[in-house]
């Protein structure tokens, strides 16, 4: 005798159709290549750039470091904000992850703002506020 196989595999599917869509997944970022200073790695995520009318802009960068902090992290993710009209800039989230590309667990959980500093110039951050606060026709 011959069970029917057809049906029970569809509601199997459905099943799991229904369970991968009720599950939260992890966003993932586009991190691409941005700079290296030290031995350590810097990615940006040019997808999450923002560009708001106050002239103000944020983007998120990644650090991949060549050895452990003194958090005992090796990547740290920060969503940086820019006052693009006064040079300055802010950390408005900082997450420290013991592996890099924000792998193990989260060490670091900021996500009060940090006071506004200024960029200086000859920096990491110089180079990605020129990024982040270009103004260009597909930018606006």
């Amino acid at each position: 005798m011959r069970r029917g196989g057809t049906g029970f595999c569809l509601s199997l599917v459905t099943v799991c159709v229904a369970f991968l869509a009720v599950l939260p997944l992890p966003a993932l970022a586009e991190w691409t290549y941005f700079s290296n200073l030290d031995g350590d790695t810097v990615l940006v995520d040019k997808t999450t750039l923002v560009q708001n009318k106050n002239r103000n802009s944020t983007i998120w960068m990644l650090t991949n470091y060549g050895n452990l902090t003194v958090q005992n992290v090796l990547s740290v993710s920060k969503l940086v904000e820019f006052d693009c009209d006064h040079d300055k800039f802010r950390y408005l989230a900082v997450y420290g992850y013991e592996g890099q590309m924000q792998t193990g667990a989260k060490l670091i959980n900021i996500t009060t703002p940090s006071q506004w500093d200024k960029v200086k110039y000859g920096t990491v951050l110089k180079n990605l506020q020129l990024i982040a606060c270009l103004r260009g026709p597909l930018l606006r």
